[in-house]
């Protein structure tokens, strides 16, 4: 399908423009992007590959994935920065020592990242054209409101207890769904319903913001020696990541509803 097309040749570019940017230094908008296009251009051919059992989206995907994954160190810690800084409740002295402390760690990262691009990794991404995969436009059609239903019953499923591993694998369902609808933005005939975009948007803002703190209690809980320091700023964080999701819990109660009433 061309308009499918016309999204994949659009994250491409984009990924390639913020990846040079990248390789010149780790500047905080550009690691974020490529990493959000990466998901995008990934929920894209796993889509795919449920309808052409053929198309390996794991193969297609994975000489970029170390990449991804290194970059993904790079935007933990820059989460983290803005995290410490905005918590006006710790002493100001405690906020420096862990800030100089992750800007540190992205060094280290990045330094990482450098070795993994010299060991010859591939420095822009190339990934075959929905055309070229030989999936009908029919079989796309066809296939598209089985797949979304499949994700969806997986996200508003809440049987069993919800522990964190749990919330972040439906956090992970729910951008993937989200960005499967985004997938058909430029097909004619194919919009977005907005209420429940604007209901997606504030699940994902609650679920990234409590995953946020999680990975942040995580890395200050790796640096030995600043015990001290850290542990004001990981108690704060605790009460606000249990706040996080519970309010999380309430608007995937409400969203659930949504569904049910359509």
């Amino acid at each position: 399908m061309n308009c499918l097309d016309k999204y994949r040749s659009k994250l491409v570019g984009e990924i390639n423009k913020d990846l040079r940017i990248i390789l010149v230094q780790p500047e905080e908008e550009a690691v974020h992007d490529f990493r959000v296009s990466v998901k995008r251009l990934t929920a894209l051919y796993f889509f795919l590959s449920r309808i052409d059992a053929n198309l390996k989206a794991k193969r297609i995907l994975k000489p970029y994935r170390l990449l991804f994954k290194s970059i993904g160190n790079i935007r933990d810690s820059h989460i983290a920065v803005h995290l410490i800084q905005s918590l006006d409740e710790i002493k100001a002295e405690d906020a420096s020592i862990l800030v100089k402390a992750l800007k540190s760690r992205i060094r280290k990262d990045y330094r990482n990242f450098q070795t993994t691009v010299g060991g010859h990794s591939p420095i822009s991404m190339r990934t075959p054209t929905v055309n070229s995969t030989g999936i009908s436009a029919r079989a796309i059609l066809r296939l598209k409101p089985v797949v979304l239903d499949e994700l969806l019953r997986q996200i508003l499923n809440t049987d069993g207890r919800m522990n964190a591993t749990k919330w972040h694998k439906k956090r992970i369902l729910l951008k993937r769904y989200h960005h499967k609808m985004d997938a058909f933005h430029y097909c004619p005939g194919h919009k977005s319903d907005e209420t429940e975009i604007k209901q997606i948007r504030i699940l994902e803002q609650l679920l990234g913001d409590w995953h946020d703190r999680v990975i942040t209690i995580e890395i200050l809980q790796s640096f030995a020696g600043l015990e001290v320091a850290a542990e004001p700023a990981i108690g704060i964080m605790k009460k606000q990541e249990q706040l996080l999701l519970g309010s999380a819990k309430i608007y995937l109660g409400k969203f659930s509803r949504w569904h049910q009433g359509r």
